[in-house]
């Protein structure tokens, strides 16, 4: 793709991070833009450098795609790769989801890696739905924490957040200061699979149909093998599921779907 050629060329620290996570981004929504009819509205809530915005945008050049991303803590690098991106005609809105009032009804709303930073997550989901056309989707990829694992730090969590945040304070401020990465801990909401699909039977059980793709996770065991970026960043989830692949237990962990370390949701408006 001609974009992945641009931010190449810029130079830019870290960068072959997001444009492995832009990759992985595309593989997991391309089956639902592949479905949308010409002219059909797609939204990215989180995007981020806008990599994946801009690779969605030259492949589907029949949909309208837009973007929006409030730049939140810890995030402030990504601001590096966006300014170089939007001089190539990439537009993405400096606002939260909160703030945006959309003129049109959306086909596929998707957030890659950002549900775990929503302050409010519940209330997205609320005014997501109104974001929605009759049988539009909501697609949520991101890591679980009912999965005792933080993957962002990469440490065990220790019951809750504000505990964990006491025991290994000094490695987590550590870690914010030489990632330049400052807030990242404070942005985290620590939801867990179980709490969503909770509120899903509470209060969306009439607006939305709920699907949770349990084979996200084989797919995750073939990012590790085949990504090296990613491979580098998560060694001990990648090692624990390799692991338990190569020894037949693999299947093992589907028998309890809230605890898998990743998630993948979709919501169907009704």
């Amino acid at each position: 793709m001609k974009i992945l050629k641009i931010i190449q060329s810029l130079n830019i620290e870290n960068s072959e991070i997001w444009i492995s996570e832009a990759f992985f981004g595309f593989s997991q929504i391309k089956e639902f833009c592949d479905n949308i009819k010409d002219d059909g509205n797609l939204l990215e809530v989180g995007s981020g450098s806008g990599i994946l915005l801009s690779m969605l945008s030259e492949k589907y050049k029949n949909l309208n795609i837009e973007g929006i991303e409030p730049f939140g803590n810890g995030f402030h690098s990504l601001k590096k790769i966006y300014s170089k991106l939007s001089k190539k005609n990439i537009e993405i809105m400096n606002i939260g989801f909160e703030e945006f009032k959309p003129s049109k009804k959306y086909d596929l709303i998707f957030c890659i890696n950002v549900f775990e930073h929503l302050e409010d997550w519940r209330n997205f989901l609320k005014i997501s739905h109104s974001w929605l056309r009759k049988d539009g989707k909501l697609v949520i990829l991101a890591p679980n924490n009912g999965f005792p694992f933080e993957s962002h730090f990469k440490i065990p969590i220790i019951i809750n957040k504000k505990l964990t945040y006491l025991i290994f304070k000094k490695f987590i401020n550590k870690f914010e200061k030489n990632n330049k990465c400052r807030g990242l801990w404070k942005s985290l909401n620590f939801v867990k699979k179980s709490e969503i699909i909770f509120e899903y039977k509470r209060l969306f059980l009439k607006k939305y149909e709920l699907y949770d793709q349990l084979s996200i996770m084989q797919k995750m065991i073939i990012r590790f093998t085949e990504d090296e970026q990613f491979r580098r960043r998560q060694k001990i989830l990648g090692f624990i599921s390799i692991f338990l692949k190569n020894i037949g237990l693999f299947r093992l962990i589907f028998l309890f779907p809230n605890f898998l370390p990743y998630m993948k949701l979709i919501f169907t408006k009704k």
